[in-house]
């Protein structure tokens, strides 16, 4: 985005924001002082666990699912909330976005590798980052720095909705950016191997800065500590499996090569975009790696190979999940690549969980989020309509059991 159209945007939205956010606020702390029982009843529900629910009954208290079936009557204490002829679906997610910042504060130019960097330090609690995902039914993002440098930093796991920042973060480690493939010229590295080399090279110092620290804790702390390297110290937490890399990747070759580096250096590996990964979709497949693929809205020039990665990846046994690269392509659209696989030969199941349970266990918090099953976070979704259907309107989202918006009197 360019600093014109960001400021012309913030200064046209800033009066909405602050009453927005004031009524937000005001209605989030009413509802968390209530913690009202709430059962959402006669809707299709899509649990993305099993299949479809018929006039099925979800209830919820306290921020998490509590009962859900066809056969549920709501508690006598509960609100009940009539949906019947909607539908009702998982909030869902999306694997890789960079909502949250401004989007200068997503790159540290002329750094090339930059894996201390951390998205959480730059997010801002503003309306304005969040809400368009919010309205889309996104209620979970693993959102971080962009793909400028070779590393460019921390991702982190969190919702779109709530009263603060902390309290909305998932999972403090979101993965580590890793942007594979050619650079710009007035850059170095510039060429793909160059990119893969100066990785292993890191890798390789990584690892033997944490022998030295190792040795000297082993020593008894004898002499001089080891200088700290936050930038070390990031790389390490993938090596040791406390965290994993999250890798830009377009071409066939590009792929190949973060997979023989994850082999080699034995760290967990999620490819994104993945332009070329239907090429080398047996190498993907066995090395079980996971594919988070191409925000379709802008890209439906591209060849029907291309669009139709999430079938291939299916087929493959490989786990796929969509995602909208936000703000390159907003959140809201993020149904609308589900039903574009669909289009191109996915299951609407396999669709469904491209675009909830899929990304939920790729980013780890499937325990929480991702799917409709008792004891996870409600994170709940309600639509007019087929919910891949592009003309189908959502009409409210909940997030953790609580209102997070609602269409009536707010707009397309």
């Amino acid at each position: 985005m360019q600093f014109t159209q960001w400021k012309a945007e913030l200064t046209h939205g800033a009066l909405a924001v602050l009453v927005g956010g004031l009524a937000a606020a005001a209605a989030a702390s009413g509802a968390r002082a209530q913690d009202a029982t709430v059962a959402l009843v006669g809707a299709r529900i899509h649990t993305a666990a099993g299949p479809a629910i018929e006039n099925g009954t979800i209830v919820f208290a306290g921020g998490v699912i509590t009962a859900l079936g066809a056969d549920v009557s709501p508690p006598g204490d509960a609100e009940v909330v009539d949906v019947s002829g909607m539908v009702v679906m998982p909030g869902m997610l999306d694997n890789h976005s960079h909502i949250g910042a401004d989007s200068r504060d997503l790159n540290e130019f002329p750094i090339r590798f930059g894996p201390q960097h951390r998205i959480r330090d730059v997010l801002s609690p503003d309306d304005a980052f969040w809400k368009g995902a919010v309205k889309g039914g996104v209620t979970t993002v693993v959102t971080g720095p962009g793909s400028g440098e070779v590393s460019s930093g921390q991702a982190i796991v969190i919702k779109t909705w709530g009263e603060s920042i902390d309290e909305r973060v998932v999972k403090e480690r979101g993965g580590l950016k890793i942007a594979m493939g050619r650079k710009r010229p007035d850059q170095s590295p510039t060429t793909s191997m160059a990119v893969t080399a100066l990785l292993r090279a890191k890798f390789i110092e990584a690892q033997e800065y944490q022998a030295k620290r190792d040795a000297w804790e082993e020593g008894g702390r004898d002499g001089p500590a080891p200088p700290r390297d936050l930038a070390m110290e990031a790389v390490m937490r993938v090596l040791n499996g406390e965290d994993r890399i999250r890798s830009h990747v377009h071409q066939a070759h590009d792929i190949l090569a973060i997979i023989r580096l994850s082999q080699e250096f034995d760290f967990g590996l999620t490819i994104h975009h993945s332009t070329e990964a239907y090429k080398v979709a047996d190498d993907i497949a066995e090395a079980g790696i996971d594919v988070v693929g191409m925000p379709l809205f802008t890209r439906v020039a591209l060849a029907d190979e291309v669009m139709a990665t999430g079938t291939v990846m299916n087929e493959k046994g490989v786990r796929f999940a969509f995602h909208t690269d936000d703000p390159v392509v907003g959140s809201k659209w993020q149904r609308g690549n589900a039903g574009l696989g669909i289009r191109y030969g996915m299951t609407e199941q396999d669709a469904l969980e491209a675009v909830t349970i899929n990304p939920a266990a790729i980013a780890g918090v499937e325990d929480r989020v991702g799917s409709l099953e008792v004891g996870k976070d409600a994170d709940i979704v309600v639509l007019n309509g087929t919910w891949y259907e592009v003309s189908t309107l959502v009409t409210r989202v909940y997030v953790d059991g609580q209102v997070a918006y609602d269409r009536e009197g707010e707009g397309p």
